[in-house]
């Protein structure tokens, strides 16, 4: 099987989280050069990455920009990057008032980043 890139992974997620992965992923190489997505995806609301393992000396690390990352999607909308004020119901994404707005028939709750 063809190894993918790590970039071209980017071309799975939301929009709004493009620069979001390219961060993560720039951070990530800078520590371990070698280091490979073996997925990358939305979960819950979030930006959900894992990969195909680090040396132990690196992996506290790596999980914590992989949970920063993860957080900072969850509170940036998943369609146009901007700080999200809104979670859809059902599947579960987080939009900023404009993008919500222009989705009527979908149900949101508002939501608190201030951490």
């Amino acid at each position: 099987m063809a190894q993918i890139d790590n970039y071209d992974w980017l071309n799975l997620i939301p929009s709004g989280w493009i620069e979001i992965g390219r961060t993560m992923i720039e951070e990530c190489e800078a520590i371990y050069p070698e280091w490979e997505i073996c997925d990358l995806k939305e979960k819950w609301g979030q930006l959900r990455c894992y990969d195909n393992g680090v040396p132990s000396t690196l992996r506290e690390q790596v999980d914590e920009i992989l949970d920063k990352y993860e957080k900072i999607s969850g509170q940036t909308c998943n369609i146009c990057g901007a700080p999200a004020t809104k979670l859809s119901s059902g599947w579960i994404l987080p939009f900023c008032d404009d993008c919500a707005a222009e989705r009527p028939n979908m149900v949101f709750k508002s939501i608190n980043n201030g951490n």
